[in-house]
């Protein structure tokens, strides 16, 4: 499975879970646009990668791993949307849909470089907190763990 969408069912189920606690198939299915039998043969996969935790019939939660790749996920794409927004100008209806396709490609170090020159923004334009930086590296830029 591409890592691009790892990713993607990673971010869309720790969008349903922040609501709903548990993400269930039919919740992830919809948010990614695809059939509740797709969900269920990835969301196999990625309980056997140890990326979340399935209960049939019950739902899905991320493991700690699961959620560190889904937070950073979180970050970049938020960190992308300020600043298409703040330095590239980049017009407000095109902003998240730019910022889904760069999140996958850019690396870790590119993101904390543009966070520094933004000085560690902590929110999105849309007002959403921005994940914190690695919880396990002090980060200097955001003064924050």
């Amino acid at each position: 499975m591409p890592k691009q969408d790892v990713e993607e069912y990673l971010e869309a189920i720790l969008d349903i879970s922040i609501e709903k606690n548990v993400a269930k198939t039919n919740d992830i299915a919809q948010v990614l646009g695809v059939s509740p039998s797709s969900v269920t043969e990835v969301i196999q996969r990625l309980n056997k990668n140890g990326l979340i935790l399935y209960e049939p019939y019950k739902g899905v939660k991320l493991t700690e791993k699961g959620l560190k790749i889904a937070n950073k996920i979180k970050r970049k794409h938020r960190i992308v949307e300020i600043f298409l927004s703040d330095y590239l100008n980049i017009a407000p209806d095109k902003i998240h849909h730019e910022a889904c396709r760069m999140e996958h490609c850019i690396s870790d170090e590119v993101t904390d470089a543009i966070c520094r020159i933004m000085s560690g923004p902590s929110k999105c334009p849309c007002g959403k907190d921005i994940p914190k930086c690695d919880p396990y590296i002090y980060c200097e830029v955001c003064k924050r763990r």
